[in-house]
């Protein structure tokens, strides 16, 4: 079986310093403008460190903070940017075997679980208690294969539902994905779209399945990210927009208007400029350090209209949370959460 692996725990580099970046000319701290948007290093815990190992998975907490997860180590920021929990899950608990998660109240999140078999499931965070949604078992029938819930990929929420990603295998090999919707009542699933994949897709994520992110706005749309496309589609699976891409690590991040992040392609020329502001001089050297690379950032508004932003490529995960996106960037000793902050102009 392909698995998706994991990041490992947190692993402080030293407790964060508060530095900015001199310019090399005048000495004096580089300022946003009103057409800048800002990129600022987000500190955690009583360290108020902002350096640790990559995270591997993001989520609004639905009331201005969000929460991270890596492996096991989980992070919860408030809207404050005060660190309400911060824990390891022992390696035996099912906290430990999380691989996607996504928003259904500030007290429950839908989760994705590796138990050899995928499981969906709801924590509530208050007392990280789970409970898990009927699956669904091989058919065993004398036809084409049907291996069952083969994997899960990444999940959102909509309207009190779940959206999943879930990867098939036919008995001839072929892999492809569906996007169903999932009653977080009883279990009952209903396909919104599939299409196929190719074994080769992201081959940087081998021996693991092809990623496929997604995303949901306030209206319902679905956001999906893949290797080879962008694609959004209307609340009831049908395909309103799709574009081309080359993505080695897609992801995609959507706020409640439609405006939507996707990491995918190379950078492309554009106007716009990000400033770095704050942070530890580690975290800020991380940041600075991801421009110009592949998996690029490009924003679209809920018309489609695209505009390339030269900066803070190769995400790890990504969320809209409040007013702004919090982005995990890096890995083991460069990992960063980055809050970016949208210019101020209208």
């Amino acid at each position: 079986m392909h698995r998706r692996r994991q990041n490992g725990g947190w692993m402080l580099t030293g407790a964060a310093v508060a530095a900015v970046l001199a310019t090399a000319l005048t000495g004096c701290a580089p300022q946003p403008g009103p057409s800048d948007w800002t990129l600022e290093p987000i500190p955690f815990g009583a360290e108020r460190a902002d350096i640790a190992y990559g995270m591997s998975h993001l989520t609004p907490d639905g009331d201005g903070g969000f929460w991270a997860v890596s492996s096991g180590s989980w992070l919860h920021v408030d809207a404050e940017e005060e660190t309400v929990a911060r824990f390891n899950a022992p390696l035996d608990s099912p906290l430990s075997r999380i691989t996607a998660m996504a928003t259904l109240s500030p007290t429950e999140l839908v989760v994705v679980r590796d138990e050899g078999a995928p499981v969906l499931a709801v924590l509530d965070t208050s007392t990280l208690s789970m409970r898990d949604l009927p699956g669904e078992a091989p058919s065993g029938s004398g036809g084409p294969t049907d291996f069952g819930d083969f994997e899960f990929g990444d999940v959102a929420v909509q309207s009190g539902a779940a959206i999943v990603i879930r990867y098939r295998v036919g008995d001839d090999g072929a892999l492809g994905y569906e996007v169903l919707r999932v009653s977080l009542d009883d279990g009952a699933r209903t396909l919104l779209h599939s299409e196929p994949l190719d074994w080769s897709d992201a081959p940087g994520s081998s021996p693991d399945l092809p990623p496929v992110d997604v995303d949901v706005d306030a209206t319902g749309a679905v956001h999906l990210a893949t290797r080879t496309a962008r694609v959004v589609l209307e609340p009831d699976g049908a395909e309103r927009s799709r574009a081309a891409q080359n993505a080695e690590r897609p992801h995609v991040a959507v706020s409640a208007d439609g405006t939507a992040l996707w990491w995918g392609g190379g950078a492309r020329d554009s106007a716009e400029q990000g400033v770095v502001v704050g942070g530890s001089s580690e975290a800020r050297a991380s940041i600075e350090a991801r421009s110009g690379c592949a998996d690029a950032l490009l924003l679209t508004d809920a018309g489609g209209d695209e505009r390339p932003l030269p900066f803070l490529c190769g995400a790890n995960a990504a969320a809209r949370v409040g007013d702004s996106w919090v982005v995990a960037i890096g890995g083991e000793g460069d990992g960063v959460l980055v809050r970016l902050v949208p210019p101020s102009r209208s």
